[in-house]
């Protein structure tokens, strides 16, 4: 079944949003023995998602890198993220959801362009309404997203984070994870199944918007 998500036609490419085209793939070696060795079962599923953030960790040079799936209908989508690294740290498993219709500008934004690039994300107007359930509990300073197709629907997005200080992402950052999520990609569509991006199977917490004055009763 085809994934969740717009349509081909609704996702500009990063070309047409005017953001550099990919510096030359210096990571897809690393990613295509990654998951080589995922999919012939000499590493098992947390271990290739572990490694997966660890290029990204290596490449972007940031303090936490997450992995999120696109589920639901289009306008009314989740991201549900089922793996999480820091810097030096162990895989985190944690889950957590989004759901579009509490962050419909950081969706909407994400979705049309593809990335979603914000140098301080505490002050933020498009996430605003996650400011206290989200970048306050997780310490989230400045965030560069990178979603990507499968099978031409929106399917999945690396998050990378900062959490000590505000950082303006360079054109290279940001063409680097766009290159590194374009890979992963293209290696997961010529698997014989996405179960590196599968969805998690235990109840989800979901992550509430904050009230804005015009949804609090009186």
């Amino acid at each position: 079944m085809s994934p969740p998500g717009r349509s081909k036609g609704e996702y500009r490419s990063a070309k047409q949003e005017g953001t550099p085209m990919s510096p030359p793939d210096l990571d897809s070696p690393r990613l295509q023995e990654l998951l080589s060795q995922f999919y012939a079962g000499r590493i098992d599923r947390n271990a290739a998602r572990s490694g997966v953030i660890d290029i990204v960790l290596s490449r972007i040079g940031c303090a936490r890198v997450s992995m999120w799936k696109f589920e639901g209908t289009a306008g009314d989508l989740n991201l549900l993220c089922f793996a999480a690294k820091a810097a030096g740290g162990e895989l985190d498993v944690t889950e957590k959801r989004l759901a579009q219709s509490e962050y419909r500008d950081y969706f909407n934004a994400l979705i049309e362009r593809g990335v979603f690039v914000s140098a301080d994300a505490m002050n933020d107007p498009a996430l605003q309404p996650m400011r206290a359930s989200y970048l306050l509990t997780n310490h989230v300073t400045a965030l560069l997203d990178a979603a990507f197709m499968l099978n031409g629907r929106a399917y999945g997005m690396v998050c990378c984070e900062e959490t000590t200080s505000t950082r303006v992402w360079s054109a290279t950052d940001i063409a680097a994870l766009r290159a590194i999520v374009t890979r992963l990609a293209l290696l997961m569509s010529a698997a014989p199944e996405s179960v590196l991006w599968s969805t998690p199977s235990r109840p989800l917490r979901t992550i509430a918007a904050e009230p804005s004055p015009s949804n609090v009763r009186r």
